[in-house]
């Protein structure tokens, strides 16, 4: 995967398989705190708001070498360049179709960038959840080893001169939002290994069900239901990773 893609790290155990990606929780910000993660830190407004053009540029192209066009990103309230954007695709991909109003295009736009702020925002607390984990079974992300990361990182997706800083400025993204990326794919990193590590103590006799009993320790760790009870948000920001949510997803799942 690349490491671009921001994606949700909600990990749970089935036959001992991890279900993990790429996540991280934003802070820092004056505005208002829209999620919070007990023990672990805090969600602003203004974080999500950053975010989301970050979701809807590396959703259009993981490593984009150029500009996504103008309306990829929508822009509310008046979605002017995200309508101007879907009018002229859709009359290119079917252009036998009606001519949509642009009231029905409003509206298109509008649920894109509410599926933009659940999947954000789900990305932002998966993020804090994967730190929780990590920290709760005595594991730390030093400074040296996310620059470990983020060097090898580098290497290998942009090993040009100024192809790193093209990419941060075509995803809007700044060289912190990447460190905060690789600081949890360090803590995924020893959670995996540690997986790793039960399984092969086992005997290779071990049947599927010793298995699974043997990760399920691991398991309560890394589970989403796990870190639900200790995540809240405020009304207008639940999402299924919060534990004011009342709908049919599982935890930490855009919905």
């Amino acid at each position: 995967m690349h490491p671009g893609v921001a994606s949700r790290c909600i990990a749970t155990l089935s036959a001992i398989a991890v279900l993990s990606s790429l996540a991280a929780c934003g802070s820092g910000s004056s505005s208002v705190i829209v999620a919070r993660v007990a023990g672990v830190g805090s969600i602003s407004k203004a974080t999500v708001d950053h975010w989301i053009p970050v979701e809807a540029v590396v959703l259009y192209q993981e490593n984009p070498i150029k500009p996504v066009p103008k309306g990829v990103v929508p822009d509310p309230p008046n979605y002017r360049a995200c309508i101007a954007y879907l009018a002229k695709t859709l009359q290119k991909t079917n252009k036998s179709a009606p001519k949509p109003t642009t009231a029905e295009l409003k509206g298109k736009c509008t649920h894109r960038y509410q599926e933009l702020r659940i999947l954000t925002l789900n990305t932002l607390i998966g993020w804090d959840w994967t730190i929780a984990a990590g920290k709760t079974l005595g594991m730390n992300a030093s400074d040296a080893e996310v620059k470990q990361r983020y060097t090898e990182v580098s290497k290998r997706f942009w090993p040009k001169a100024g192809e790193y800083a093209r990419y941060l400025k075509l995803t809007g993204q700044t060289d912190a939002d990447m460190m905060l990326r690789y600081r949890v794919q360090v803590y995924e990193s020893k959670l995996l290994q540690k997986l790793e590590a039960i399984q092969k103590a086992l005997p290779a006799t071990a049947t599927t069900q010793q298995r699974q009993r043997a990760g399920a320790a691991l398991a309560k760790y890394m589970s989403g239901p796990q870190w639900v009870p200790s995540t809240s948000c405020i009304k207008g920001y639940v999402v299924s990773a919060c534990k004011q949510y009342r709908g049919p997803d599982p935890p930490g799942i855009p919905n």
